[in-house]
């Protein structure tokens, strides 16, 4: 049974880590993952954003062989592309905020591709126009290595956005590809408050001053997200939750949620599960369970906000941001 469909997650490693790996043995539509297609339909999804993960180093599924990052994206957007084409009756792409509203009225839930790591533009701006016309509207900016636009927070949290960064960062504000702060170092989102002329997202990250892991923003961090219009993504690995943990429980999501929001503002919230690239044991399971997250949600919350926290944030930010 289809439910109504509410709920907005801006990061999941399926179609990458899961699908384009297993060298056609799994597809997107059903699977033993976090996340499939007709899972994502019970549990009522509206739009999932679907992150191309790019390694360092790259290695092509098929021959193992290393391949450069930019190679890397093609096929791995292949592969999402091939993933669409099959599941048109469940799932279109979307490019713009128009794509989404067609997409409700017709039953049909959404698709946006991103990615994981501008390690592929490998410091040439053209690329970047090249991943928009592939319909990339939003670019983690790094993952957990230096790239030619800036640092990790893993390793160089005091090293910000490199001089092609600030440049790459102002062609996707005029394109209108959503910055995402998440595994940036602390230095660059900063960067990104003072740089990005449009609202910017850490789209999987959780509250620090509930578990001091460095990927997570302290409580300024929040604040200044608040103020450029943008949004963190509740994560659901557990760890980034609770220090040590490895069994996610809604109530800590509730619980992270309810302290960005007296924080920074329910403004602020939305959902950014990491399905798919996280290694816990959920209490709801994977994405058909989203409903069970929601019902926590609603003991904390107004239902006005939860609708907030659920999508309407979520898809703001992408209104604003990709026109």
């Amino acid at each position: 049974m289809m439910s109504k469909m509410r709920f907005v997650d801006l990061h999941c490693d399926t179609v990458a880590c899961e699908v384009y790996r297993s060298c056609g043995k799994k597809n997107l539509r059903s699977n033993d993952c976090h996340l499939d297609l007709l899972r994502m339909r019970e549990g009522g999804s509206l739009l999932q954003c679907f992150a191309l993960y790019i390694p360092t180093p790259a290695h092509d599924a098929a021959t193992g062989e290393e391949i450069g990052p930019w190679e890397y994206f093609e096929k791995t957007a292949d592969c999402f592309d091939a993933e669409m084409a099959k599941n048109a009756d469940l799932i279109t792409q979307v490019r713009c905020y128009a794509d989404i509203e067609k997409n409700i009225a017709e039953g049909k839930m959404s698709a946006m591709l991103t990615v994981e790591d501008g390690v592929p533009l490998e410091g040439k701006l053209e690329r970047l126009d090249a991943m928009y016309a592939r319909g990339v509207r939003l670019i983690t900016l790094t993952w957990n290595h230096e790239n030619s636009l800036g640092f990790p927070n893993k390793t160089a949290p005091d090293k910000g956005l490199k001089p092609f960064g600030i440049e790459a960062l102002a062609r996707m504000n005029e394109l209108g590809i959503i910055a995402d702060s998440s595994h940036m170092s602390d230095a660059g989102f900063w960067d990104l408050v003072k740089y990005s002329k449009k609202p910017f997202v850490a789209s999987h990250s959780d509250a620090k001053a509930l578990c001091n892991i460095y990927r997570n923003l302290t409580d300024d961090m929040l604040r200044a997200l608040a103020s450029k219009g943008g949004v963190t993504g509740l994560n659901f690995e557990a760890d980034f939750l609770v220090e040590g943990a490895k069994y996610t429980r809604v109530e800590d999501l509730v619980r992270h949620a309810r302290h960005i929001a007296d924080v920074a503002g329910v403004e602020t919230v939305a959902l950014g599960s990491d399905f798919d690239g996280i290694s816990s044991t959920l209490e709801f399971k994977d994405c058909a369970g989203l409903p069970m997250l929601e019902e926590g949600l609603n003991k904390a919350f107004t239902a006005r906000e939860v609708d907030l926290i659920t999508h309407g944030n979520a898809l703001r930010v992408i209104k604003d941001c990709i026109g």
